[in-house]
């Protein structure tokens, strides 16, 4: 994944300083507030898991949001219909997700391109059919409702605030699990498949399994975001797996800036900024959303970090003209005439 140019400690100074206002958010915001950064949260690992296959490994997947769901639809059979731990609840709906993965990844990623875009795209609507049309099971559109986090320790995580720090926890966590995945050798082998698969194969890299598990870590992300996202809504439906929210979710990845690590971070802040703050003085918000969305497809391909790392570029080469011509006197001056 590319990174902006930025200075190690500057980089440092900002992670620190974001971290620390994620920290003192729920000390000084009320619920209505806290619950839209959970929400960020959870999107932002559903984003992420998109982004990962993107810029790391050049694939990109409609199947995203299968997953999400998948671990709900676990937690609202096993730990709230049949009163399983939730220990052994949330660790059978991560291993589900990684069997399936495994499965459907072994399949899909014998394809490539255009090829890989429609399997991934029909894998994720057969999965939201099954969920819409499972009316014993699943429950069909009325889905499972009524789902609660539960009290561990005394401590009630029904509660919001108590709930923001488990949600900021594991979000933390797993992105710099990413981060230490993206920087490791598997994680340069995935960027070398990314550029030059026949290359990498005849140095002797397994680039199927390479894709393959790329798919899996992919699909774990996004598990545990839908983990996060049934815990705080309390519901899980077929929504969470239509293809309207793969949409919503991609584009979330395009406006961060999908070659970017951060990328899918800033573009579901962004994009559920945009939400919240548009949809309290119009109904018509997903119109305005949309428009926002085209203008950055068209004025920055790249996304809002590729929009910034480009005019931190533009301005670099501006500064080093300026020197350059100030070493070599006379040079871009008009000379009078004699």
């Amino acid at each position: 994944m590319a990174s902006a140019t930025m200075n190690p400690r500057t980089r440092a100074l900002i992670l620190g300083g974001l971290l620390l206002v994620l920290v003192v958010f729920p000390l000084v915001a009320d619920t209505y507030w806290v619950t839209t950064l959970i929400r960020v949260f959870y999107f932002s690992l559903l984003a992420t898991s998109i982004g990962f296959l993107i810029g790391q490994g050049g694939m990109t997947s409609l199947a995203q949001t299968a997953f999400f769901g998948m671990t709900g639809y676990v937690i609202g059979l096993m730990a709230f219909e049949r009163g399983w731990p939730i220990g052994w609840t949330l660790l059978f709906a991560l291993a589900l997700v990684a069997a399936v993965a495994l499965v459907f990844g072994m399949v899909a990623m014998r394809t490539h391109g255009m090829v890989f875009l429609m399997i991934t795209l029909a894998f994720g609507q057969i999965c939201w059919a099954f969920a819409q049309q499972n009316t014993t099971l699943l429950h069909g559109w009325s889905g499972i409702r009524g789902i609660r986090p539960p009290t561990v320790f005394g401590i009630d995580f029904s509660e919001s605030f108590n709930f923001y720090w488990v949600a900021l926890i594991v979000f933390v966590g797993s992105i710099l699990v990413l981060r230490r995945i993206v920087n490791s050798p598997f994680g340069l082998a995935l960027n070398g498949v990314r550029e030059s698969p026949r290359r990498m194969a005849a140095l002797g890299y397994p680039v199927y399994w390479i894709r393959v598990t790329a798919f899996i870590i992919a699909a774990l992300y996004a598990g545990i975001g839908g983990i996060i996202a049934t815990y705080s809504i309390g519901i899980i439906t077929p929504t969470s797996l239509a293809l309207s929210r793969t949409i919503w979710v991609l584009l979330m990845v395009i406006l961060g800036g999908a070659t970017y690590f951060w990328g899918p971070f800033v573009g579901a802040m962004i994009a559920i900024w945009l939400d919240v703050l548009i949809s309290q003085h119009t109904e018509r918000y997903n119109t305005i959303i949309g428009a926002i969305f085209v203008l950055v497809v068209l004025f920055a391909p790249q996304g809002v970090l590729g929009a910034i790392d480009a005019l931190k570029r533009k301005t670099k080469n501006k500064e080093t003209g300026k020197s350059q011509r100030s070493v070599l006197p006379g040079v871009g001056t008009k000379r009078k005439a004699q």
